[in-house]
């Protein structure tokens, strides 16, 4: 989908050229001269960006703060047009970031670009439902690692940004900053210079370093020297948060870069944040809350993977069905708070006994579904009668809201062993070994519980 973009600029050349050149790349753009008007259009719609641009009475800061202060509208990007020595006012006021009004296409389209990549605010926020944004969090100091061209340019960042940051400062070379983060060493944030050791090799660093497991997440920013602008558009494309000059010699350079850097620290922060929710839902979304086993949606596309697995190995592997023998006593006698631990217990025992290179599942109530791939028949029928003695090896203790005391379980096994063919579908093979372990399970049960029975046909069909 285009991202919307809305312009606010009180100047009607500076305006209506800068809607020329978005649109000319297919954004879709709306313009407005006045505060009055751009706040009219935010309550009919909001956009992906507004670029503020000049106005003659110098109210853009003014127009950008309050736009930082409200909760419906925090959370859009705002790409102002200043000079450079407004770029601290500008970023004080909430600017996501700046650019000078005569920024040329490719710099402006490339910072577009790394505003909208890096601009993923919850959906809650854009049905007006956010709160204001909080201020940066961080449960220790965070770590922003400087890499430079000189001892003395990493020293004076330092120097300049501890003054202004309560942040950890670690001065390392390009070998340094890769091996610390392949060994899980990693910083919140890089300030890396453009030209270290040969020309444009900061940017080589850059890549590898979002390439690395342990360090794509942090942010970077990329310090560039004033005869080589041309590669500031490149580094963002590359995938840096943000772009500064590397010489840090003013209180006020060092100023706004301490302010873009924190900008970015928060911005990594929310994002850790909302990675980690979302990991949560994931877990939750396949796992059983009371056991912790992978659960029945989880647990059959699962066994379809395995079987896949096992085809393409022209390996067999080994399905097991149990279920807990004269369950429904032990909650009518004790009541449910016995019965929920009998189940967490039995879980966790099933869960030791198939190891970290099986799968173990709840399939509903006290029925559980364990899979052990690359498992001939003989160590098959071994695992389900180590899965049979791991349930009754010792009483459960009861919890003392049902009255304490232990009690002994057992259960019934039955297991389908499976040579995997080629006339058959991984789905429809997975589908019949399950068939067949609960036969098994059913004629275990007939044959009267606390033992194992196997299906022991040579295929799944």
């Amino acid at each position: 989908m285009t991202a919307r973009i809305m312009v606010a600029d009180g100047i009607a050349t500076a305006r209506i050229t800068l809607k020329v050149r978005l649109s000319a790349v297919r954004y879709d753009v709306a313009a407005v001269a006045s505060a009055a008007q751009l706040m009219q259009e935010l309550d009919a719609a909001l956009p992906d960006l507004i670029i503020l641009g000049n106005f003659p009475d110098g109210s853009a800061i003014d127009i950008c703060g309050r736009l930082s202060r409200d909760p419906r509208l925090a959370d859009i990007p705002v790409l102002m047009l200043v000079r450079p020595e407004q770029r601290l006012a500008a970023l004080q006021a909430g600017a996501t970031a700046t650019l000078e009004p005569d920024v040329d296409d490719q710099m402006l389209m490339a910072r577009i670009r790394n505003i909208l990549r890096q601009s993923d605010a919850p959906q809650a926020s854009r049905m007006g439902m956010a709160e204001a944004p909080a201020g940066f969090v961080h449960a220790d100091r965070p770590l922003i690692v400087l890499i430079a061209d000189s001892q003395t340019r990493a020293r004076r960042w330092r120097q300049m940004l501890s003054e202004r940051m309560p942040c950890r400062f670690e001065i390392r070379d390009p070998d340094e900053a890769l091996g610390a983060a392949s060994a899980g060493r990693t910083a919140d944030l890089y300030l890396i210079s453009a030209d270290i050791r040969e020309r444009g090799d900061g940017l080589r660093l850059l890549s590898e370093l979002r390439s690395r497991q342990g360090s794509r997440d942090a942010g970077f920013v990329i310090a560039i020297g004033p005869d080589r602008a041309e590669l500031s558009a490149i580094a963002l494309d590359l995938g840096a948060g943000d772009v500064m000059p590397d010489a840090l010699c003013t209180a006020a350079t060092a100023e706004a870069a301490a302010v873009s850097l924190q900008m970015l620290l928060s911005r990594k922060s929310k994002s850790d944040q909302r990675r980690a929710e979302v990991q949560r839902h994931m877990l939750w979304a396949m796992t059983d809350p009371l056991t912790g086993l992978y659960n029945r949606r989880y647990a059959l596309p699962k066994l379809a993977d395995i079987a896949r697995d096992a085809m393409l190995a022209h390996q067999g592997f080994a399905v097991f069905a149990i279920d807990l023998d004269h369950f429904k006593a032990v909650n009518d006698c004790h009541g449910h708070t016995a019965g929920d631990a009998v189940l967490a217990e039995v879980a966790q025992r099933l869960r030791d006994t198939i190891g970290v290179d099986g799968m173990t599942a709840r399939m509903g109530g006290e029925e559980f579904l364990a899979v052990q791939g690359n498992c001939p028949p003989v160590r098959a029928v071994r695992i389900a009668e180590a899965l049979r003695l791991a349930v009754q090896a010792r009483p459960v203790r009861l919890p003392g809201l049902s009255g304490g005391g232990a009690i002994r379980v057992t259960a019934s096994v039955g297991v389908a062993m499976v040579a995997p063919a080629d006339d058959i579908w991984p789905d429809q093979l997975a589908r019949v070994a399950l068939e067949r372990a609960d036969r098994a399970l059913l004629a275990a049960k007939a044959a009267g519980r606390n033992q194992v029975v196997c299906s022991r046909a040579e295929r799944a069909a």
